[in-house]
């Protein structure tokens, strides 16, 4: 049986809105350069993918996360 839990695609959008904002704050990027750094190092699919988890952890651990699946990507902020 799956038990797959679905999210309201607003929630979704606004978490990663919100952890994208904090992720260029925290290199100071533009929103744009952080979200496109995020979507070539594969960032964005880790956080899509483990949203279920991801939604309920502080910004700063998702944000670490997302760093070391970049760095695993060949991205080197």
């Amino acid at each position: 049986m799956d038990k797959t839990i679905e999210y309201p695609i607003e929630d979704i959008m606004e978490d990663t809105v919100f952890i994208v904002r904090k992720f260029a704050q925290q290199f100071s990027l533009s929103l744009r350069d952080a979200f496109n750094y995020l979507y070539r190092f594969q960032g964005l699919v880790f956080l899509q993918k483990h949203y279920g988890y991801e939604h309920t952890q502080p910004a700063y651990r998702t944000i670490e996360a997302m760093i070391e699946i970049c760095r695993k990507n060949g991205g080197t902020l």
